[in-house]
């Protein structure tokens, strides 16, 4: 299963890679929000839109981009463990959330489980520190 390792490291950065990319998608979130809240977008009755609907989608947005780009970040941060091979606890934990996101999470997440739980890697980990 050791032979298994370069592979899911690789893996776990080019997935960690398309998720920070992806999580860029929130600035658009934000930045309608930020429209919301601006004098440009006035109601039928000239009024403005209240401000707090565009707060509320800021941090809407906001929130969605720190977590997206939280979990991309572990994910590379997991590649690089896996690489070294340490930190074998921390990539299973990884790999576990991994498993929320369907269909790459949970196949990535569910090939990263079984390869670290296996006997051979896990020698291979002990034996490396």
């Amino acid at each position: 299963m050791t032979k298994h390792l370069p592979t899911l490291s690789i893996l776990h950065y080019v997935y960690g890679a398309v998720l920070c990319v992806g999580g860029l998608a929130a600035v658009f979130i934000i930045g309608v929000g930020a429209f919301l809240s601006s004098d440009l977008l006035l109601a039928d009755n000239g009024e403005p839109v209240p401000g707090w609907v565009g707060g509320i989608v800021q941090a809407f947005g906001t929130t969605i981009l720190l977590l997206v780009e939280l979990w991309g970040v572990l994910n590379l941060l997991s590649g690089y463990w896996i690489g070294r091979r340490s930190n074998r606890t921390g990539s299973m934990i990884i790999a576990a959330v991994n498993c929320l996101s369907v269909p790459f999470g949970l196949a990535l997440g569910i090939f990263t489980l079984i390869t670290l739980a296996s006997k051979e890697v896990e020698e291979a980990y002990t034996y490396r520190m």
